[in-house]
This record gives structure tokens, C-alpha cells and sequence, in this order.
């Protein structure tokens, strides 16, 4: 590689259960926004990464999954209770 020159945003301390460090190349083609605008980006960026994976939505999928294992266990019971 001949010469390059890469601008980066180094978050570090970012209070994430997943990462301790976020590393943002910025593009050559971007025009210079100002420093604070580029990382309150940034940052803005990596808490909703983090929350995101914090608080997993409830889908349908799983609803579902639940109502079938309860209903199974309902069952189960009723017959070994009727068993007795």
C-alpha cells in the first residue's frame, strides 16, 4: 500500500455490555461536518446498537412457541391427573 490517510472516531468507555470500543472510518468523500456533529453521531449510533441488543422484542413467534408449551403441559397434567 502506497500512502493512505483515513479519517477515524475512536468511542471509548462506551458503558456496553457487548464492546468497550467503537471504531467509525469516516468516508473521503464526506465534507468536514465539524468534530462535535461527527461524534454525537457516532454516539448516537452506538446506543441504539447497544439498547437494541439489550431489550430483545417479544415476536409473535415466541408468543406462540409459549401458548404451545403451556398448553402442552396443561395437558400432560390433566391426563396424569385423570391417571390417578
Amino acid at each position: 500500500m502506497r500512502g493512505c490517510q483515513r479519517k477515524i472516531i475512536l468511542l471509548k468507555g462506551t458503558d456496553s455490555q457487548i464492546f468497550d470500543e467503537a471504531y467509525f472510518l469516516l468516508r473521503r468523500d464526506v465534507e468536514d461536518r465539524g468534530h462535535e456533529e461527527i461524534v454525537r453521531e457516532a454516539q448516537r449510533i452506538v446506543d441504539r446498537n447497544t439498547t437494541r441488543r439489550r431489550h430483545r422484542r417479544v415476536t409473535k413467534r415466541d408468543v406462540i412457541a409459549f401458548a404451545i408449551g403451556a398448553a402442552c403441559g396443561i395437558a400432560a397434567g390433566v391426563l396424569v391427573g385423570m391417571m390417578l
